[in-house]
């Protein structure tokens, strides 16, 4: 997203760290930053650090997590939730996943103190960081997060719509990176009950079949289109596809002054 300028010193030792297989931080060329995820059914850890509570992190969404980086103040909440919805005129058969991102408390997102001009400036850079972030998260990862014919209840009345909030509490590395991690953990922890029509299945309405799709949720009414919702939460499924959710990986193209390679290559 940004572009940062740096000494033809700090290049030369970056590059030189790469050929040795040693980065600044201690870690090897292949070696992920550890990372906590907590969410719906278990905590883990990419790194063996004690664990404390299993519970969710927001336990009224229909799928939450949150990730934290140990050793820096990373820490992103991602909460999904479900809703009925009718279909858009132009993609009847497909289901809705809406995105937010929210860096209000990230950086100077806490506070707005000082002079007006100040904030109104750091509230404008807030807004671009939050609309470039939700736009590269909406073309990298949303077309392949969920398969969203298989959140259609009944093709041209009833689909899942799924509204994913990304709220980033604090942040010292990547955002895009910790905010896809937190985008798929949550998205493979939804659950879905499963919905049935009161309409007999035998009727007159082709329709009718459709609703019984396990991957749906609503109590809606309407006579011929009312639906049933199964309240048994073991009974839930997660949304079709969800499990091949993306991430995002950001990489750094350094471009050092020809002086300070050769220099590197003739060592």
């Amino acid at each position: 997203i940004a572009t940062m300028a740096i000494s033809p010193s700090e290049a030369h030792y970056i590059i030189e760290s790469c050929l040795t297989d040693f980065r600044i931080d201690g870690r090897t060329q292949i070696e992920h930053r550890p990372y906590t995820i907590t969410n719906r059914s278990q905590r883990f850890k990419t790194t063996p650090i004690s664990n404390s509570s299993s519970a969710p992190p927001l336990i009224l969404s229909n799928g939450s997590s949150r990730v934290h980086l140990p050793g820096s103040t990373t820490d992103i909440l991602c909460s999904v939730k479900a809703d009925l919805v009718h279909p858009s005129s132009q993609n009847p058969n497909e289901g809705v996943v809406e995105l937010h991102v929210d860096l209000s408390l990230c950086g100077d997102g806490v506070s707005l103190g000082g002079a007006s001009s100040g904030a109104s400036k750091r509230r404008r850079q807030q807004r671009e960081q939050e609309s470039q972030v939700t736009s590269l998260l909406q073309r990298l990862v949303l077309p392949h997060a969920v398969n969203y014919k298989e959140l259609v209840i009944w093709p041209g009345r009833y689909v899942w719509r799924l509204a994913i909030d990304v709220v980033v509490l604090r942040c010292d590395g990547c955002v895009l990176d910790g905010a896809s991690i937190a985008l798929r953990e949550a998205i493979r922890e939804t659950k879905l009950p499963r919905v049935q029509s009161l309409v007999s299945l035998d009727g007159d309405n082709s329709n009718d079949d459709k609703s019984s799709n396990p991957n749906g949720m609503s109590s809606l009414g309407g006579r011929e289109n009312d639906l049933t919702v199964d309240g048994n939460i073991q009974n839930a499924l997660p949304p079709s596809g969800c499990q091949n959710c993306p991430l995002v990986v950001t990489v750094s193209v350094l471009s050092a002054p020809p002086s300070t390679t050769g220099a590197i290559t003739a060592s």
